[in-house]
């Protein structure tokens, strides 16, 4: 039973969660030594985690803007009290914060595993996007449980008003296990951030990802990951004529704010130019196409002109970042990242940018290459905030190659160009990290009224610092900070 103070009770019916299931491998490690996280570790010996049921409720004529306490009430378990805001009407002048971040591919291994922690080549006198050799191996001072667990806690300090996440929020999209962990994370034992947070979500590769009985990126797995997906999110419908298109794509308007939410998961599986992921069969798994004159890009352009007409404050969200320096934003194709090709290509999603600059998109915000990167190209702030809780990436992909695809991005990107890997360098004391380097963190925006019409954007990226003692051992504690990259833009309605 839900109970919103001053509204009513509402009851659900519930329905049995059955996408929400185990494989026989997930069973397995839940009742293995390696279990360090000790995910469901009271479920009986050999047994697999009950099935949940999924409860829904619709609340109606609730007034906008407003906070409500509410109360989950289930037999058997303690009440769960927390409080919901909704959203300003659409386009009044109100002040909005919002977060995003992306890549934190959560599952139960990140407990005790760290990641490779290379620093700037700017250190050792080498071009600032290259890598110091010395540091190729090196791992980060707390493993992704902790860092994506500091990420969180430092966002619940912002009080932002809903919570964007650009793709890859599970390690793999077809294992229960890796959902749990998320949910572990933001809704459960290790915090409550999502209790009084509305997430905007979208599709990265790694929800299109995995089955229990093989397969990677097999139709069965983007199948699988989608039926767990769409169990997951109420999200707004985008009159797709495919089913399993919906909550792919969507729209959400938050006072002045216009949120674009697009699938670059698949694109055109004839053209390595033209497709993000050239190991799935779009067509197989039912995943829209994005490209020109597709559904979903004529959909994005009337939903991009309409909210430009309504003189919203426009954001885009998707997951393959397009103007970027990491791995995946190499040339798209299959001859390996060795040659300066990648079948998981971000690129291809800069056919967007034309409509972008036509419709006065103030920001895209991506991931997949997992850095903190940001470039502006005509008037559109491109960020990369795919430092949520995995990866800490530098750009190109070293060892494997030395090549930094910075060369690869328009002369104006080039020239706006700056990220956490070579433009905050690392700042010790002996062994003792002081200052700077790369971090678990997010972008929080702030959307202000400005004079009669306009509003002030402001763009802050933070990250939580993992305090070290002077023998460079991570204490457990953080300090929460932000990135010397600010960025101001004044929005003109």
């Amino acid at each position: 039973m839900l109970e919103v103070e001053g509204v009513g009770s509402f009851t659900s019916e519930p329905v049995l969660a059955e996408n929400l299931s185990y494989g026989e491998s997930e069973v397995a490690y839940i009742h293995s030594e390696s279990n360090f996280g000790a995910i469901h570790a009271d479920v009986a010996a050999g047994e697999a985690p009950v099935l949940p049921y999924r409860h829904h409720v619709r609340v109606e004529d609730l007034q906008p803007g407003t906070e409500y306490n509410y109360v989950v009430k289930q037999a058997g378990n303690e009440p769960m009290a927390a409080i919901m805001s909704t959203a300003p009407a659409s386009g009044a002048r109100s002040n909005i914060r919002f977060l995003a971040m992306s890549d934190m591919e959560t599952e139960p291994e990140s407990t005790d595993k760290t990641v490779a922690w290379a620093a700037s080549a700017l250190l050792v006198g080498g071009d600032k996007l290259g890598t110091d050799p010395a540091t190729a191996n090196r791992q980060y001072p707390v493993d992704q449980t902790d860092g994506f667990r500091a990420n969180l806690e430092y966002a619940g300090t912002r009080k932002p008003d809903f919570w964007l996440i650009a793709g890859d929020l599970v390690e793999k999209g077809g294992r229960q296990l890796d959902w749990d962990e998320f949910w572990r994370h933001t809704a459960g034992e290790w915090g409550t951030f999502a209790s009084s947070t509305p997430i905007l979500p979208v599709m990265g590769n790694h929800e299109n990802y995995w089955h229990p009985n093989g397969g990677g990126y097999t139709t069965d797995a983007a199948t699988l990951s989608y039926d767990k997906w769409n169990t997951y999110w109420e999200l707004p419908t985008n009159q797709a004529g495919d089913s399993r298109h919906q909550k792919r794509y969507y729209r959400v308007d938050y006072g002045p704010v216009t949120i674009i939410a697009l699938d670059s998961s698949n694109g055109d599986d004839t053209d390595p130019a033209r497709d993000t992921n050239l190991l799935l069969n779009g067509a197989e798994a039912r995943l829209p196409d994005f490209n020109r004159n597709s559904e979903q890009w004529n959909w994005a352009v009337r939903e991009l002109a309409d909210a430009q007409a309504r003189g919203q404050v426009i954001f885009v969200q998707f997951h393959h970042t397009a103007f970027g320096t990491g791995v995946h934003s190499l040339t798209s194709g299959s001859a390996g990242i060795a040659n300066n090709e990648d079948n998981q290509s971000g690129m291809p999603m800069r056919i967007y940018h034309e409509l972008f600059t036509r419709y006065s998109v103030t920001a895209v915000l991506s991931g997949h290459d997992e850095l903190l990167e940001y470039v502006e190209l005509a008037g559109v702030h491109y960020w990369d905030v795919g430092f949520a809780g995995d990866g800490l990436r530098g750009p190109g992909y070293y060892p494997t190659t030395t090549y930094v695809p910075f060369d690869l991005l328009p002369a104006d990107a080039q020239a706006t160009h700056w990220s956490a890997h070579g433009d905050a360098p690392e700042l010790w004391n002996g062994n003792q990290l002081i200052d700077g380097g790369k971090h678990y963190g997010f972008m929080e925006v702030d959307v202000r009224p400005k004079g009669e019409y306009d509003y002030e954007v402001v763009m802050t990226p933070r990250y939580a610092f993992p305090l070290m003692n002077t023998q460079g051992v991570a204490t457990g504690e953080f300090d929460f900070r932000q990135y010397n990259k600010v960025v101001r833009v004044d929005v003109k309605r």
